[in-house]
């Protein structure tokens, strides 16, 4: 169904976002590059976000939504101020979050009655 199908372009989105973190911390990508990458991403999670705030989604999927949200801008933060270790700690709340998404009981994005 569609809350599915956006949930399978969060995570996605949220997987774009650890590669363009690993990249950077490794040095293989420009910071600036990377800044404005993860700057879009972070605007597609926040869209997400957005849609499931205003439509019948389940609680959890909404709370997953609002900490890749948060991770995304956190990643972005760390890129833009040089901050390797924030961005690897961002990286990581993505990867966490990932697997929440993963883990879901599926009944547990049903849309409430």
């Amino acid at each position: 169904d569609a809350e599915d199908k956006q949930a399978e372009n969060a995570k996605s989105t949220a997987n774009s976002a650890i590669m363009v973190i690993d990249n950077w911390s490794a040095g293989a990508t420009p910071s600036h590059y990377a800044g404005a990458t993860l700057r879009s991403l972070a605007e597609a999670l926040a869209d997400y976000d957005r849609q499931l705030q205003t439509a019948d989604g389940s609680d959890s999927s909404r709370r997953l939504a609002r900490q890749l949200t948060a991770a995304a801008e956190r990643a972005e933060n760390a890129v833009t101020s040089g901050d390797r270790a924030q961005a690897g700690q961002a990286g990581q709340e993505l990867r966490t979050v990932i697997a929440k998404f993963v883990m879901a009981d599926p009944a547990d994005r049903a849309p409430n009655p």
